[in-house]
């Protein structure tokens, strides 16, 4: 489910693959991964990791690209650990935002600069890996301009 508000184009697929691919390639804890056809209304990508923070069993990114380059990483786990990292137009925060842990309901700056599809989500996974390494979601977003 994207929160994206405001005006943020159709959603780029080949950006959604390219996402798909990196966090394949450069994430251990990847166990599954669904991308929706071209022409899904709500498509997204899901990507799962096999492991979550303290004890919870697993995690999951619903992430959305648009061809205007905003975007959505939203993570989730089952033990009720929210976060999501967003580039779109907002009234009430900055264009690029993080609604930090553990429920996603604040709107921060964004440590992540970039804007390029393939390093913002080497950035998000790396923001996620830090705050995963210190089983502390509240740095997921300390980072200093990620990668």
């Amino acid at each position: 489910m994207s929160y994206l508000t405001g005006d943020t184009g159709p959603i780029d697929y080949e950006a959604l693959q390219r996402i798909r691919d990196i966090f394949l390639e450069h994430e251990p804890l990847v166990t599954d991964q669904k991308l929706g056809e071209r022409l899904d209304p709500q498509l997204e990508l899901n990507i799962t990791v096999d492991d979550g923070f303290g004890d919870s069993p697993s995690g999951r990114f619903d992430i959305v690209w648009t061809e205007r380059d905003c975007y959505n990483f939203h993570y989730t786990e089952p033990d009720g650990i929210d976060f999501r990292f967003d580039r779109h137009p907002e009234p009430h925060a900055p264009e690029k935002h993080v609604h930090e842990p553990p429920a996603a309901d604040t709107r921060e700056p964004s440590c992540i600069e970039v804007e390029h599809v393939d390093i913002v989500a080497r950035a998000v996974l790396h923001c996620w890996r830090t705050a995963y390494n210190r089983d502390d979601p509240s740095v997921v977003n300390s980072q200093s301009n990620p990668p």
